[in-house]
């Protein structure tokens, strides 16, 4: 779910991932987020996620790299506009 900065609604989206783990699922959700709102022309972004363990990947890998493709994917996007 994407919502504003006053806690309005934007859109919400779902995917069916298949057989993937929490860590990865929620990987794919903030990574398809991310593009959907890149895509449609938002360049200032707060994640919010109750998933300690991905929350702590995406802040380690912006100062030591990651061998995750989903880390280095959300890294990328995260790279490309301004975000907290």
């Amino acid at each position: 779910m994407v919502r504003d900065q006053n806690g309005g609604w934007i859109l919400g989206f779902n995917r069916y991932l298949g057989n993937y783990s929490v860590f990865d699922a929620e990987l794919c959700g903030i990574l398809d987020g991310l593009t959907l709102l890149i895509d449609q022309g938002h360049d200032n972004v707060l994640i919010q996620t109750d998933n300690l363990e991905a929350t702590q990947a995406i802040q380690e890998s912006f100062s030591d790299g990651s061998n995750s493709a989903l880390i280095r994917r959300n890294h990328c996007l995260l790279s490309q506009i301004e975000h907290w």
